[in-house]
């Protein structure tokens, strides 16, 4: 018994020592290993910025809207008409779907960021197209 743990602890004691090669390989993948892990950081951060980035382009492109929305209202609204009157409130619908989708872009997460974006092209395709058949009525 005595002779098997004198085995195993020659063993243990002779895998402990590492040649320079061993040394030098045990480094390399230490480096390689803390390069991989900087390159994957950077990459999240520059997903992040790209999130960001997209999210405030969104967010200004329907702050915009309702910045024309709120002009036209008021324009609409001084003209007193029955047609300007419901083309108004019309408008006030259309600001609320615009501040309903506004507060869903910048709630977004980066994983539900792709649908946040297609739906709020849609809306703002939408706006355009209604957009449009207002300045029509009015013209």
């Amino acid at each position: 018994m005595k002779k098997l743990f004198l085995i195993a602890g020659l063993a243990a004691i002779l895998s402990c020592n590492e040649t320079p090669k061993q040394e030098e390989h045990k480094d390399e993948m230490k480096e390689n290993l803390q390069e991989a892990g900087d390159n994957l950081k950077s990459a999240a951060s520059n997903a992040g910025d790209y999130l960001k980035d997209q999210k405030q382009k969104t967010e200004d492109s329907i702050q915009e809207r309702i910045r024309e929305i709120d002009a036209k209202t008021e324009e609409l609204k001084k003209e007193g008409s029955k047609k300007s009157k419901e083309t108004a409130a019309k408008l006030e619908e259309l600001k609320a779907k615009m501040n309903r989708k506004l507060e869903e872009v910048k709630n977004a997460s980066q994983e539900k960021w792709d649908s946040t974006k297609a739906t709020a092209d849609d809306l703002m395709k939408e706006t355009d197209k209604q957009w449009q058949s207002l300045k029509d009525l009015f013209k």
